[in-house]
């Protein structure tokens, strides 16, 4: 059976050189950080944020367990 987390995705500020990106991950909240610093590399420094994205927001990410994607600017 695949995968399942209560709250589902994760949002996750990637910083570096003063420029910050927010990444999403389905994943559990423990390796959300480390999902998306595989992504970007070790010289960005990453970090669980306390932001909610609305059911609408998660249904058109149409992520899959462990799945891991840049967003846009946050609201």
């Amino acid at each position: 059976m695949g995968k399942l987390y209560a709250g589902g995705i994760y949002v996750v500020a990637a910083a570096k050189n003063g420029k910050t990106e927010y990444w999403v991950a389905a994943t559990s909240p423990k390796e959300a950080t480390a999902a998306v610093q595989l992504v970007v590399g070790p010289s960005w420094k990453t970090r669980l944020i306390n932001r909610r994205l609305t059911p609408a927001q998660v249904a058109e990410l149409s992520l899959q367990p462990d799945d891991v994607r840049r967003v846009g600017p946050l609201p």
